[in-house]
């Protein structure tokens, strides 16, 4: 049996519900300070080089290099979606980064958090038949080099890697860090201990 990975953003897999057309309305903030406002083309790969921009339907398409964008916000039924370029740590040692990769911003803080999908796919017959999604998700803290894997969400042992991740990057909050050690927060309560960390940090600073 062969198979194969598509690492695709939320955004993507969300989009089964919504009309599909090939531009979005979207703002695109580069580096530089310059904001583009018009429509762009989803990102669909986490390694995507280039963002498709043009300023109307009628407008030439303006290929947009990646590393030149400081965030990517598309506008879908008045719903935002926020998309980063960033370097990430790989595999679970988490010692060399890799990327950068677009990720899809979840709560934003002293911690920031991302989250970045991928699909297995099982070619069995035609058309080929989704087998498992994976979701990665990463945090940083400004100044931070690269953003550190979290939690992996899959089909099974989900805790596994936020129990074994999140004490570690949280550490700096011992109470918060045992409390998930002693699984009184797991996985499920992801982005409630984010918001938890990010308003201790935020009165520690003051």
């Amino acid at each position: 049996m062969k198979y194969f990975l598509i690492t695709l953003s939320l955004l993507m897999l969300s989009l089964t519900d919504i009309k599909a057309k090939e531009y979005y309305e979207a703002s695109i903030y580069l580096k530089d300070g310059t904001i583009k406002n018009g429509l762009a083309k989803i990102v669909e790969t986490e390694t995507d080089e280039y963002v498709s921009f043009k300023k109307n339907d009628k407008s030439e398409v303006e290929r947009i290099e990646a590393i030149k964008v400081n965030n990517l916000v598309y506008t879908i039924e008045d719903k935002k979606y926020e998309y980063v370029f960033l370097k990430v740590y790989r595999g679970w040692k988490q010692e060399e980064t890799r990327g950068p990769i677009w990720l899809e911003v979840v709560d934003k803080g002293v911690a920031t958090l991302y989250v970045t999908t991928t699909v297995l796919y099982t070619r069995v017959g035609t058309p080929s038949q989704g087998s498992g999604t994976f979701h990665d998700y990463y945090i940083i803290r400004k100044g931070e080099p690269a953003a550190k894997i979290i939690a992996t969400i899959a089909t099974a042992n989900n805790n596994q890697t936020f129990r074994a991740k999140a004490p570690l990057y949280f550490s700096d909050y011992p109470e918060l860090a045992t409390k998930i050690r002693n699984k009184e927060y797991t996985w499920k309560n992801l982005e409630e201990v984010v918001d938890i960390y990010n308003k201790w940090a935020e009165n520690k600073n003051k």
